[in-house]
């Protein structure tokens, strides 16, 4: 009885501690719940719409009122032609952006880290950061203003090697489409991915760095065993965050560079969701496929952090 009597009294002070916490914190907890109750609506409430992948979904008669059919819209994923090819083209697209692009990210960050003028490393930031926020319907404009037929890109070369030389547009050339889509990425993202890991970088304690002076070392010593140990959390985590999105093309930049010349070639998991399940009205084929899609994905995190965890004893959970 002793036990269960002080077991309750904690319970009570602990009780009593957090509502002395909300009281004194109240206008942060207002500001949480805000973000609570946004989360709750556009990402956990649009969940329901699930069920979708299990019947034959008629706009008319609704989520309760359409037929069951069970795994059958899972089954017809299965049997799309161009499924494999698109299955395939997503993991070579993503994983170049993540193992390549992932990396350059965080090099572009440690030469930022670098400058001395402050002024031109401003100069610097604001110039990569810009292309994030234009549309990726944007982008693919500029690429195509520059790759056209006698845009700039042919220009220079007919300027270097004779006006006689052969114009050819790259963006009709399947066998550069992964070109176009990892450079546009960097283009548009590079400045803005480093972001975070400036941040982590300025929270590196500088006593750290003038002992290292102290004892010899040099710029790139200082990188290499204080910069780079400093920010492996941050540069862990995002990397393990990352690589849910394998499974994840990005749907804008995909079905903006593709064309009649090379979509056959360049189709993609998101571009067959757009075009076998949205254009033709299949709502149930194409909730069958994200649900897989996100089913599978979370894996890949489970898998990757569990793995990094072990490696390095730094994981997202």
């Amino acid at each position: 009885m002793t036990t269960i009597g002080a077991a309750s009294g904690a319970q009570k002070l602990n009780k009593g501690k957090t509502m002395i916490k909300i009281k004194h914190y109240k206008l942060l907890y207002l500001i949480l719940s805000m973000t609570v109750i946004w989360t709750f609506v556009f990402n956990y409430l649009p969940m329901v719409g699930i069920i979708m992948s299990f019947q034959d979904f008629d706009i008319f008669k609704g989520i309760t009122g359409s037929p069951f059919v069970g795994f059958k819209h899972y089954a017809d994923i299965i049997q799309i032609p161009a499924l494999r090819k698109s299955i395939a083209n997503t993991l070579l697209y993503s994983s170049v952006k993540l193992f390549i692009g992932f990396p350059l990210t965080v090099i572009f960050a440690l030469l930022l880290n670098e400058l001395r003028s402050m002024a031109f490393k401003r100069v610097v930031q604001t110039i990569s950061y810009l292309p994030h926020f234009l549309s990726w319907i944007a982008i693919v404009s500029l690429f195509y203003t520059f790759f056209e037929l006698y845009g700039p890109f042919n220009n220079l070369r007919a300027m270097l090697f004779g006006a006689d030389v052969e114009r050819i547009n790259i963006l009709m050339m399947p066998e550069h489409f992964l070109e176009l889509i990892f450079y546009s990425n960097v283009y548009k993202e590079i400045g803005w991915g480093t972001i975070i890991f400036l941040a982590a970088i300025a929270g590196i304690d500088p006593q750290l760095y003038e002992a290292s002076m102290v004892d010899g070392c040099g710029r790139f010593r200082q990188i290499v065993h204080i910069t780079l140990p400093g920010i492996l959390p941050t540069i862990m985590i995002i990397f393990i965050l990352s690589a849910g999105g394998v499974l994840n093309a990005n749907f804008e930049q995909i079905i903006g560079f593709q064309n009649l010349y090379t979509q056959e070639h360049t189709e993609v998991i998101n571009t067959i969701v757009y075009k076998y399940g949205l254009q033709q009205g299949n709502f149930s084929l194409a909730t069958a496929f994200g649900l897989a899609q996100g089913i599978a994905s979370f894996l890949i995190v489970y898998g990757v952090n569990k793995i990094a965890k072990k490696l390095s004893g730094i994981g997202v959970w």
